[in-house]
C-alpha cells in the first residue's frame, strides 16, 4: 500500500512529544564539571612532570657545585682560626716573663711555606699550636714561680708579728689540731666498726687486734701532744704511743651507739661507738657526758 509522504510528514510533525526524565539537566551538568576537573588535573601532572625532566640536567651539576664551594670556603675558615691561634701565642709568649736562669728563650716557630693540600696545611698548623702552648705553659709556671718567691721575700720575719696577729695565728694553729685530732678520732671509730664486721659486731679488746684496719700508727697521736712520739711502725708501737683513751673494749655500736669510744684528754673531743665525733664536749660541756654502770655515754 503506497502512503504519499506527505501524510507521513504531517503524522510526524503532529506525533507526542516525549518528556524528558527529572534531574537529566543537573546530571549532565555534574558530569561535564567532573570530565572538565580531571582533564586539568592531568594536565597539570603532565606539566610538573615535564618541567622536572626538562631541569633536573641542569640542577643536579649546580647541586653539587654548590657543595664543593661550601666545603671549600669550611676549609679556608679553618685555616684562618689555626692562623690566628698561632699569632696570639706567638704574642702571648713574647710577653710572657722568662727567669734568665732557669728558663732558655722561647723559639717561636715561624709558619712555614703552604703545603700541597689544605689537609696537610691544617695538619702542620695544629702541630705548631699544640707545641706553642706547651711552651706557654711552661712560662706561665715560671711566671707563677716567680711571684711566689716575690711574696716569700716581701713576706715578714719571723717575730715581727703584733700581738694580736700572733694570738690569731695561735689560735688558728689550735683549731687546726683539733680539727686533725678530730679526723683521727673518726679513722679510730672506722676501724673499730670495721673490725667488729668479722668479730660479732663486737668492738676489739685493745687498738693492737685492729693493725690491719687502721693505715698507720701515727693516728693515735694527737697532734697537739708535745709528750708522745707517733711510731714508725706496729712492731714498735708501744701505749706510750697513743694519746687517746681507750673506753669502751667489747663494745656495739648497735647496742650502745651513744657510749664514748675514744676521748682526747687534750682537745676534749670524743668518738662514740656509731662512729660520730663530738667536738670539745669534754672540755666545754661535761655536763653532757654521763656514767652508767661503769660506762659514759654522750647526752
Amino acid at each position: 500500500m503506497n502512503i504519499p509522504e506527505q501524510d507521513i510528514e504531517n503524522a510526524l510533525r503532529h506525533a507526542p512529544k516525549p518528556a524528558p526524565p527529572a534531574g537529566l539537566r543537573e546530571r549532565l551538568a555534574a558530569d561535564t564539571q567532573n570530565i572538565s576537573g580531571q582533564a586539568d588535573f592531568r594536565r597539570n601532572e603532565r606539566s610538573s612532570q615535564g618541567w622536572l625532566r626538562r631541569w633536573w640536567p641542569a640542577l643536579a651539576p649546580a647541586g653539587i657545585s654548590v657543595a664543593c664551594a661550601l666545603t671549600y670556603n669550611a676549609q679556608r675558615a679553618e685555616i684562618r682560626d689555626l692562623q690566628q691561634s698561632i699569632q696570639t701565642l706567638s704574642q702571648a709568649a713574647s710577653a710572657a716573663n722568662i727567669p734568665a736562669q732557669s728558663s732558655a728563650p722561647v723559639k717561636v716557630v715561624a709558619p712555614a711555606m703552604p703545603a700541597a693540600t689544605e689537609q696537610e696545611e691544617i695538619a702542620r698548623l695544629k702541630g705548631m699550636v699544640a707545641q706553642l702552648a706547651a711552651e706557654v705553659g711552661q712560662l706561665e709556671q715560671a711566671r707563677t714561680e716567680n711571684e711566689r718567691l716575690r711574696a716569700q721575700l716581701a713576706a715578714p720575719l719571723p717575730g715581727t708579728l703584733t700581738p694580736e696577729e700572733a694570738e690569731a695565728l695561735a689560735k688558728a694553729r689550735d683549731r687546726a689540731m683539733s680539727i686533725q685530732c678530730v679526723n683521727n678520732l673518726k679513722q679510730l671509730g672506722l676501724s673499730c666498726k670495721t673490725w667488729a664486721l668479722d668479730n660479732g659486731d663486737r668492738f676489739p679488746s685493745n687498738v693492737l687486734l685492729m693493725t690491719n684496719e687502721m693505715s698507720t700508727p701515727k693516728i693515735l697521736v694527737c697532734p697537739a701532744d708535745t709528750s708522745r712520739q707517733a711510731a714508725n711502725d706496729w712492731p714498735t708501737w708501744t701505749a706510750a704511743n697513743c694519746s687517746y683513751e681507750f673506753m669502751a673494749p667489747g663494745a656495739s655500736d648497735r647496742e650502745d651507739p651513744q657510749r664514748v669510744l675514744f676521748r682526747c684528754p687534750i682537745h676534749g673531743n670524743i668518738g662514740l661507738c656509731d662512729g660520730s665525733v663530738q667536738m670539745g664536749i669534754a672540755k666545754e660541756h661535761p655536763e653532757r657526758l654521763v656514767e652508767r654502770d661503769g660506762k659514759l655515754y654522750f647526752q
